[in-house]
């Protein structure tokens, strides 16, 4: 998404949804009849070729005296802090979209050194304007409140900045000055070294081991533990997962120190700029209450009971005494079949119906563009994700399109998000980026309004056990799982700021009691080995701090939105697409509680564990029927 805090330099593009990260789809599925589906993106509309975006890049470092001469200007009027900040939106706009071309044209082929180096040097960019535009965040605070708001007041230019200049005076107390700003942004590449060193261990330099699977020798590596690791064979499951996590075992004392610079990187900063916590840090950005977070947590393990009862169906179903971690994958119920992308477009459009004709008639025209790459292509990022940098032209998209219910429901998701970003382009530029707190909310409903269509056309009862299956998979990877990182988070963070010692054996420890507490291993629900806690080591979202949280917040929210707007609730809909075109004119948690739905409050948590137990009623009346 867009940046949106004036002084702020990130990433603009969203992360590889949770419950799809690993998944790398191995054929193509080819369009149906009459509808030619759009299967690569066109970075063209970014840019002409590699020189023109060199050439910009170039350019825009020839305007960066531009930014550090406007030091110590911005309180001079009202008409001077507009033209500053004019200067750095358009800036940013700029800078949005070349890395948006550098970054997705890397994501094409990794193995491309060429397109690797290019997006490197748009990251570099990036951490260099920053550093230019560090002064500026202290400046603006230093004025006051009664002087901003004086300016605001008197030049009209200045509203589409309003929302900025309020979180930076929020956040003034967190400010440092202009020197110590400069010496933290000069910082900030080196604070993102642990991330990187994990990426490249993890993905090109950890040795995976080979094995044989029915006579076939496999490379065990996070691509085909994904693809075996839902196996129908159970001791193929066990194979699979006794053979791949060692490998991470075996380096847990190097990924612990590495995720422990990170945790300390983290804490350092939060220190820094005087916040309590890590968590308040990451929270305080776009205002968010640390009572989301914290009732989150707290109602997830109210819901436990739900999810043990969920685990132990699934054991039931697959015909095991008890389950075993590695059992965690495998479908209930077979697929009815394969869908081409034309299909699953098709089965998109119905699913969203309810969303009404507007939404349906932009999003099926979208479709025919170029906007997406879902084309399987050796060397290509695997995963899924939308960026919507780039303002002036479009959202792009990038997944691996293979066929199965999977790949039609991470279509419907990530879709979710381009569609939001249309909606939200309606904003200036300004405020027309999204916190990541409102960003999954579209894409969950997606998703779900899919997976209530799937149940209700469903023409067996086979067809049926299956989506309802899916549903439950979905709500249990996407809220349990996702809030049991959120509590290994606190957890991992706590200790370093306790000036506790942190290493990959204590992480390991604090992710077992976890794992075990919510797959209710001392219960008998699901047995959990010791070796799979381990597994924190696997999950590249734990280097972006506190964000996994917000995929079990935005199911949550997605999930009261599908079902309200399924059941033809014209209010709620009207509210749901003021939330989509808000963009960011105000700060996410209000705009969510003026939409209708306070995740603060247990409500919605306990709506999503009540919409579970009813899957799993209507799932379990059906396996009582005979075939």
């Amino acid at each position: 998404m867009k940046l949106t805090a004036i002084a702020l330099a990130a990433a603009s593009l969203l992360p590889l949804h949770a419950a799809q990260a690993a998944t790398t789809p191995t054929k193509t599925a080819a369009s149906a009849p009459g509808h030619a589906s759009a299967q690569q993106w066109d970075l063209t509309q970014l840019y002409a070729d590699d020189a023109k975006w060199e050439a910009e890049r170039l350019a825009i470092m020839a305007e960066f005296p531009k930014l550090k001469a406007m030091q110590g200007t911005l309180g001079q009027n009202a008409q001077s802090l507009l033209a500053g900040l004019d200067l750095m939106s358009a800036m940013q706009r700029r800078l949005s979209r070349l890395q948006s071309y550098s970054s997705m044209k890397a994501d094409e082929n990794t193995q491309i050194t060429a397109n690797q180096a290019r997006s490197q040097l748009g990251d570099q960019i990036y951490n260099q304007y920053g550093e230019a535009i560090s002064f500026v965040n202290a400046e603006i605070a230093a004025l006051g409140r009664a002087k901003v708001e004086g300016f605001i007041a008197a030049e009209p230019g200045l509203a589409k900045h309003k929302q900025s200049l309020q979180t930076i005076l929020r956040m003034a107390e967190h400010t440092l000055s202009p020197k110590e700003e400069a010496l933290l942004a000069a910082a900030s590449e080196t604070l993102q070294q642990p991330g990187q060193i994990y990426t490249l261990l993890t993905n090109a330099d950890l040795p995976w081991p080979k094995i044989k699977i029915r006579g076939k020798e496999v490379v065990l590596d996070q691509e085909q533990y994904t693809a075996y690791r839902s196996d129908s064979d159970p001791k193929v499951r066990k194979q699979v997962f006794d053979a791949f996590w060692p490998v991470y075992k075996n380096y847990e004392r190097t990924l612990g120190a590495v995720y422990a610079a990170n945790l300390r990187g983290t804490v350092f900063n939060a220190k820094a700029r005087n916040y309590p916590s890590s968590v308040a840090m990451a929270q305080a950005e776009y205002n968010i209450p640390e009572a989301v977070y914290l009732t989150l947590v707290q109602e997830a393990n109210a819901g436990l009971p739900t999810l043990h009862r969920y685990l132990s169906l699934r054991s039931k179903v697959l015909g095991l005494k008890q389950a075993g971690y590695q059992d965690m994958y495998v479908p209930l119920a077979k697929p009815a079949g394969n869908y081409t992308q034309a299909e699953a477009e098709a089965l998109t459009l119905k699913a969203l119906q309810p969303l009404g004709e507007d939404y349906t008639q932009k999003l099926g025209a979208a479709f025919k563009q170029n906007w997406m790459h879902s084309l399987p292509q050796r060397g290509k990022r695997s995963g899924a994700y939308m960026n919507g940098a780039a303002y002036d032209v479009h959202p792009y998209l990038l997944m691996t399109y293979s066929g199965d219910y999977n790949s039609v429901s991470t279509l419907a998701h990530e879709w979710g998000h381009a569609m939001h970003t249309v909606y939200s382009n309606s904003q200036p530029y300004e405020t027309s980026g999204y916190a990541t707190f409102i960003a999954e909310i579209p894409s969950t409903a997606n998703e779900l309004l899919l997976a209530d269509y799937m149940v209700a056309n469903a023409k067996t009862r086979d067809e049926k056990i299956f989506a309802l299956s899916q549903q439950l998979e979905n709500l249990r990877a996407t809220f349990f799982r996702q809030a049991m990182f959120a509590e290994f988070e606190l957890a991992a963070h706590a200790a370093v700021e306790k000036g506790e010692p942190v290493t990959g054996e204590s992480l390991t420890k604090i992710y077992l009691d976890l794992l075990k507490r919510y797959h209710g291993d001392a219960k008998g629900v699901v047995k959990i080995d010791d070796l799979y806690g381990i597994e924190w080591a696997y999950i590249p979202h734990f280097y972006r701090d506190f964000y996994v949280y917000q995929y079990a917040t935005c199911i949550s929210a997605g999930a009261f939105f599908a079902e309200g707007i399924a059941k033809g609730d014209t209010a709620m809909l009207e509210r749901y697409f003021t939330l989509l075109k808000a963009g960011n004119s105000a700060d996410p948690y209000p705009l969510t509680r003026a939409a209708g739905l306070d995740l603060a409050s247990p409500e919605p948590y306990r709506a999503l564990v009540r919409r579970m137990n009813r899957a799993m009623d209507q799932l379990e009346g059906l396996l009582a029927q005979k075939k």
